[in-house]
């Protein structure tokens, strides 16, 4: 069964986390920092290749509109203000797979403090593969 997602009922700082493919095991995520002067929702993102931007929404959702969960932001209205102005703060920084990947800089905008599950669970994941090879090999 599918959710269904009103975006217009998104606060700044609030978190999109959209599948990066049909499986869905890897997730994409990106912050969401209000409406721009047209009214149209904008968000910040860390893309590889482009590092953190801002964006719209058709951009965000240019593979198609797919959301696997929204993350609201959890704090007061003070707290949210400094959230969305870290997402800002962070635009022009690099991605980098291993130590700033879209779910770091989402994660530094919601708790101020970088570090993504993935990539602990992609390592994990590789290193329990290592060892039932070398297991098996012997």
């Amino acid at each position: 069964m599918t959710k269904i997602y009103n975006l217009k009922n998104l606060k700044p700082g609030d978190r999109l986390v959209l599948p990066k493919s049909n499986l869905r095991l890897v997730q994409h995520h990106a912050i969401y920092i209000g409406n721009d002067a047209y009214g149209n929702r904008q968000y910040i993102e860390n893309y590889i290749g482009k590092g953190v931007q801002r964006v719209d929404e058709n951009y965000l959702f240019r593979d198609g509109y797919h959301l696997t969960r929204v993350e609201p932001f959890i704090g007061n209205a003070f707290q949210r203000r400094l959230a969305v102005n870290r997402a800002v703060a962070l635009i022009g920084t690099q991605y980098d797979l291993v130590n700033f990947n879209c779910e770091h800089y989402a994660n530094a905008v919601q708790y101020g403090k970088q570090f993504s599950n993935q990539v602990g669970n992609g390592i994990l994941a590789t290193v329990l593969l290592a060892v039932i090879g070398i297991g098996f090999s012997k």
